[in-house]
């Protein structure tokens, strides 16, 4: 599949040389994805299927900054001339047309090629095996948990691009992504609820690999459990608590929070702005928290180049309690006050890439050792680690928030609403399980009232965001477990 990216040198050097004939700067994105897709409900595939795409997009910049985009789901050279005339057009009337212009900041020429080996193991995948593998994954956890509908997913993505720029930049890279998915529902006297468990890696090899299966089936064991016990549990009452959250929300609270609110593309409205430029300095938390973002090799959301082929690197958005780096482009770094981070991604070659996260997580210095695996952790095993730590020497009771299903935020005041996936009141006499609710409130608040982290960081939370209409992979986490002291600004909500 690369290979269709790597044929394309002779059509990428003509419109290079034309765009240059014509006085205005390309950006040239070539792709090429394949993707397998395998649901298995009550021991039946409901969906099997393989699809392809592939094509290329012109990005042109006239020297008065103003850009204009167009693609085709080929790779012709006669219709890619064409195109490209018709972009250069379009630019060149930028003024008429109404369109902003926005000069871009200037990055190095870069030259450079990031493709694992073992990328055929993508087109040789057996997807009958990998759904009979599914049917006795489902069979394996439907005869040690009953009462739950189970439904369990296969998914591959290999997605590879190829940039080139008209100062001679020429990226090739490919993003191989793969996850195991499964959904426990249950429908008891009360409401029905629904609890997720996954895995992912780069190879397709993850229904076969042993390690992997193992945590597959204790993840998703523990949530079809949990959907068992859900619906009969009660509501918890709202209020401001001593919180614990795990990785999973806490990546949840950086990613919506902090992560959207540092993209430059928003500096217009985000708090994290003034008149427009980052507010880098200013003190958002306490100064043994740190934000993070950056690409991680191996992981579900890694990218290590942007869409505009410029490196990406690392970001540390909150610096011990300080903001230092924000979420830029070339057409947004300048505008910022900051350095270029080279944090655009696109869904497709017919996207215009925008600033926004790959895999962003929270740190605390000084994390409290936790021994074992995260998976070793139910309710009673976290109660026992806050008791040894002296935490219900500060607090009686502590409220353990445990998964993230989703929510928002708003950029302009910081206020956030997520949703988790179960509650538990810890103390000294037990631990209680009550249905999840609503955890919402500042992000400032949340940030400033953490005050100890459990365990080694876990980066694997994996979502998807669709920020502008544009789906691409997320991931991200923090240390196994986060406390947070009751603060009067963060909420838990209720009934």
């Amino acid at each position: 599949m690369i290979d269709e990216l790597d044929r394309r040198t002779d059509l990428a050097s003509d419109l290079t040389r034309r765009a240059r004939a014509a006085g205005v700067g390309l950006i040239w994105r070539a792709q090429a994805r394949r993707t397998s897709r395998v649901l298995v409900q009550s021991g039946r595939a409901e969906e099997t299927g393989v699809s392809t795409a592939s094509g290329h997009g012109v990005q042109v910049v006239t020297p008065e900054g103003y850009t204009a985009l167009g693609s085709r789901d080929d790779f012709d050279p006669g219709a890619a001339a064409n195109l490209l005339d018709r972009v250069i057009g379009i630019a060149a009337h930028g003024p008429d047309l109404g369109l902003t212009r926005v000069p871009a900041a200037s990055s190095e020429a870069l030259r450079a090629r990031d493709v694992p080996e073992g990328l055929e193991a993508f087109e040789r995948l057996d997807l009958e095996a990998a759904r009979n593998r599914l049917i006795d994954l489902e069979r394996e956890i439907a005869s040690r948990v009953e009462g739950v509908t189970l439904r369990l997913a296969f998914g591959t993505d290999l997605d590879g691009w190829r940039v080139v720029r008209d100062d001679g930049t020429d990226v090739t890279f490919a993003m191989p992504r793969c996850t195991m998915r499964m959904t426990a529902s249950n429908e008891g006297s009360g409401d029905r609820h629904s609890v997720g468990a996954s895995v992912s890696g780069p190879l397709p090899d993850l229904p076969w690999n042993d390690a992997t299966v193992a945590k597959f089936l204790e993840r998703a064991l523990a949530a079809a459990r949990l959907a068992t016990r859900l619906p009969d549990a009660p509501n918890h009452p709202s209020g401001s608590f001593p919180i614990l959250m795990d990785y999973a929300l806490a990546k949840g609270l950086a990613h919506e929070a902090f992560g959207h609110a540092s993209e430059a593309d928003g500096f217009r409205s985000s708090i994290l702005a003034k008149d427009g430029k980052f507010r880098a300095g200013d003190r958002v938390g306490p100064a043994h928290v740190s934000v993070i973002d950056e690409p991680v090799r191996g992981d579900h959301a890694f990218q290590p180049f942007s869409a505009n082929g410029v490196r990406r690197r690392r970001a540390t958005i909150v610096d011990h309690g300080h903001l230092k780096d924000a979420l830029t482009d070339a057409w947004t770094s300048a505008s910022a006050g900051t350095s270029l981070t080279g944090a655009e991604r696109a869904e497709s070659f017919r996207s215009a890439p925008l600033p926004r996260m790959t895999n962003i997580r929270i740190e605390v210095d000084a994390p409290i050792p936790a021994p074992g695996a995260f998976e070793d952790y139910g309710p009673e095993e976290v109660r026992e680690l806050l008791a040894s730590a002296g935490i219900f020497r500060r607090h009686p009771e502590v409220v353990f928030l445990s998964g993230y299903s989703g929510g928002q935020v708003n950029t302009v005041t910081g206020d956030f609403v997520f949703n988790c996936k179960s509650i538990y009141r810890l103390g000294h006499s037990g631990a209680t399980l009550y249905k999840p609710a609503i955890f919402s409130g500042s992000m400032f608040g949340a940030l400033g009232a953490i005050r100890e982290a459990f365990g080694p960081l876990a980066l694997d939370a994996i979502g998807t965001c669709g920020k502008w209409g544009q789906s691409v992979p997320s991931s991200g986490g923090s240390h196994w477990f986060v406390f947070l002291e009751p603060e009067p600004s963060v909420r838990l909500g209720g009934r």
